[in-house]
């Protein structure tokens, strides 16, 4: 795999000639970095157009990287690895790191060594570090202050000065925004101002982010000239901070006078009529879903700044923040904004909750958010204290975007806070009843908890679901079920058999027609992936997922000839969670279409140990719920899932079950449990566990069991079987209630 793309940093002709790696560079080009600063424009001769020679790279750090690159060009594995580590391990600075392949390039092109060995396997990861490595030399390059103050010294030069250092600020993008408003605002510069604002109006969208928050300086002739660059570069996410200018009272006019003029500009229609806070609120909502204009600028670098102001140093400071939770500390600053101008905006603070959920979420491992005060709260703690008034929104918000992590921390919040009138009685509607579809299990899973555990004494929209669910999460383990539907035999069998054997290893249901295998998979509690031929029963799965919840959440594939591939795919063009597959494909083939199926849907198999939780929490859950004679819920309806998971090898998982079972005014239940406490293939250690469930059942239906089992328990009272197993056996032919004849045959076994 190749290295991933120059974090976003657009090297033009001319910057790369400025920073040279074949040593071929032209005097008047050469860069100024931070080793040796280039003199200031200013100090120098007016025709000294070139900053300083590049600084001379330390004589070991140079020959390492010539020999590197030497011995990659040659193919002599061991050595180019060899210098490759030492110059990684020397660890310069990133300048003198680029400074040394730069007098170790002699005319060849480093970048393209560095990624050719990226295709050899031996060279690989050192290759990819001294790349990273190199990118720092060339940012920190590209963003030294003293090169940047000389590059703005030279706009006054002349065309071609004015051309050479423009392509070097616009490399320089946003971090040269605090070097142009301190020239902006330094008085024996003026003669630069035309100068500067040409180019920050070049440059464009990459100056907002700081010359925005430099709005808040108090000057008014800056003040006014900055909100004149902002107008012309004409980016939207400008237009909250200028409409609050523009309608500020407590602003001079000519600031309102400028702000409504930019506003104008970039609002060419001239319908702006929304208020400030109005469109910081779309600003935030516009940054927490990543829109084009509101994305980081450099979004494959680590980290990208967050511009601060700094009233004692009347200009703009970078805070550099992990990007992969830039755009939610900025949906956040703007969502503040909105609260500042409008306290109780309902909106505002959901969306102010699910960014400060989503970016705890998102912050890589090991990395600090250095915007986030110290002290402060985590992000469920403000989400507990805001309650499900604003949570409902937030989890909305996240099954809107598919976003199961976000889902899963809102639906934990809201399980804590919210009783029944937070979780099912919202205006819009209850967020938490719809994610009893959601396609990924553990979501479905928490729902259900959610609800069971707040157990609301009225129906609500689609409670029949919770029972389901949680019998779904009882039976499982960490192995997913397939449903396989194909007419010819031999294909099914295939594809049966792929299923099997492949890394996953499938339960598989199937059969020549969808009623048949639904028939073979009566007892499955839900069907991760649908395998059907393509035809007219495929549009009968949406048809019965309806009513049949196995298969709400199913990924489904559609199998078929290689000829009638194309046809299947246009069918499914709008389909989601739909993907054709080759009737002969193999597990690579099969795993490929899951992958595009389950783009959109989730639905990814839980590994064991979560699976376990999963059943333990719902075991709980309808114990309880069992033990609730009034509860809207049916137990019941779970009732074939706690059968079989009487036969479960987990332990915990079989003796929950037989709890939640002998809690049921329900026969069945009984001879079940009766059944499977008496079988000799039942695990001694568990028998004890049975027998009193059988007490329970008996207490709540009476005796529902046959002569024979009778016998069988009064058989077992004069075994040797454990005492333990006896007493609680004892305790269930007692709670039967058992005619006195076979009582009487239980007395005389005792008698001497």
């Amino acid at each position: 795999m190749l290295h991933r793309s120059w974090s976003g940093v657009l090297l033009s002709a001319a910057v790369l000639a400025a920073i040279p790696l074949t040593g071929t560079a032209r005097a008047e080009d050469a860069p100024a970095t931070s080793a040796a600063p280039a003199t200031p424009a200013a100090a120098a001769p007016a025709a000294a157009e070139a900053p300083a020679a590049a600084p001379v790279a330390d004589r070991q750090l140079k020959i390492f990287a010539e020999d590197f690159l030497h011995y990659s060009l040659v193919n002599n594995i061991d050595l180019a690895k060899a210098n490759g580590q030492a110059l990684v391990n020397a660890n310069p600075s990133p300048v003198d790191f680029l400074a040394a392949f730069e007098a170790a390039a002699n005319g060849r092109n480093v970048r393209e060594i560095l990624i050719r060995n990226q295709k050899r396997d031996d060279l690989r990861d050192i290759s990819v570090q001294l790349l990273d490595r190199l990118e720092e030399g060339y940012r920190a390059v590209l963003r030294d202050p003293i090169r940047i103050r000389a590059e703005i010294e030279r706009l006054g030069n002349g065309p071609r000065a004015y051309a050479n250092a423009k392509e070097r600020l616009v490399a320089a993008g946003q971090f040269a925004g605090p070097l142009f408003i301190e020239y902006i605002q330094n008085e024996s510069k003026k003669n630069l101002q035309p100068f500067i604002v040409r180019v920050m109006t070049e440059i464009g969208r990459p100056l907002l982010p700081p010359v925005l928050e430099q709005l808040k300086m108090s000057e008014q002739g800056d003040k006014i000239l900055l909100i004149n660059v902002v107008g012309q570069i004409g980016y939207p996410q400008a237009l909250p901070t200028l409409q609050l200018l523009a309608t500020d009272e407590k602003s001079p006019e000519l600031v309102r006078a400028a702000a409504k003029q930019a506003v104008a500009a970039i609002d060419h229609s001239g319908s702006t009529t929304k208020s400030a806070s109005d469109l910081f609120l779309g600003a935030a909502q516009s940054y927490y879903s990543n829109k084009p204009s509101y994305q980081p600028l450099l979004p494959g670098e680590t980290t990208n700044p967050i511009w601060q102001y700094d009233k004692s140093l009347n200009n703009v400071a970078p805070i550099n923040v992990p990007t992969p939770i830039w755009h939610d500390i900025m949906s956040m600053r703007n969502a503040e904004q909105v609260l500042k101008l409008q306290s109780t905006n309902s909106p505002a603070i959901s969306l102010w909750i699910a960014a400060n959920l989503r970016r705890e979420i998102q912050l890589p491992q090991g990395a600090t958010d250095p915007t986030k005060i110290a002290g402060a709260p985590d992000a469920s703690f403000v989400a507990r204290a805001a309650g499900p008034i604003y949570l409902n929104p937030v989890l909305t918000q996240a099954l809107n975007d598919r976003d199961p992590a976000l889902i899963l921390k809102a639906i934990e919040v809201l399980e804590a806070t919210g009783g029944t009138q937070g979780l099912v009685n919202t205006a819009q509607g209850a967020p938490l009843v719809r994610a009893l579809s959601y396609p990924e299990r553990a979501v479905r899973f928490k729902a259900a908890f959610a609800l069971a555990g707040a157990n609301p004494n009225k129906e609500f929209p689609s409670f029949f679901r919770v029972v389901p669910i949680l019998g779904e999460a009882i039976s499982g383990t960490g192995t997913p079920n397939a449903l396989v539907v194909e007419p010819d035999e031999n294909t099914r069998n295939k594809l049966a058999g792929t299923l099997r054997d492949s890394a996953a290893h499938y339960n598989v249901y199937a059969g020549g027609s969808l009623s048949s295998a639904l028939e073979v998979g009566r007892r499955a509690p839900a069907f991760d992936v649908i395998v059907i031929a393509g035809g007219p029963e495929v549009s009968r799965i949406g048809q019965l997922a309806a009513t049949d919840y196995r298969l709400a959440a199913s990924t489904v594939l559609v199998s078929g000839s290689a000829a009638s591939l194309p046809g299947i795919k246009l069918g499914l063009a709008e389909a989601k969670n739909y993907a054709p597959i080759d009737e002969t494909a193999d597990e690579a083939g099969l795993n490929a279409a899951l992958a595009i199926a389950r783009a959109d849907a989730g639905n990814t198999p839980l590994d064991p140990e979560k699976a376990n939780a999963f059943a333990l929490t719902a075991l709980k859950l309808l114990s309880g719920l069992a033990a609730d004679h009034a509860t809207i819920y049916k137990v019941e309806d779970a009732l074939p899932t706690l059968i079989d998971a009487l036969k479960d090898k987990r332990t915990d998982v079989a003796i929950g079950a037989s709890v939640v079972l002998g809690q049921l005014n329900n026969a069945e239940a009984q001879r079940s449990l009766a059944t499977i406490a008496l079988s000799g293939d039942t695990d001694a250690s568990l028998k004890p566990a049975f027998f009193t469930a059988v007490a329970e059942s008996a207490k709540r239906t009476g005796d529902v069991l046959d002569s024979a089992t009778i016998n069988g328990l009064i058989k077992l009272l004069g075994s040797d079987a454990d005492a333990a197993t006896k007493l609680a056996a004892a305790t269930a032919l007692g709670a039967l209630n058992v005619p006195s004849n076979q009582a009487s045959t239980l007395i005389l076994n005792q008698a001497k």
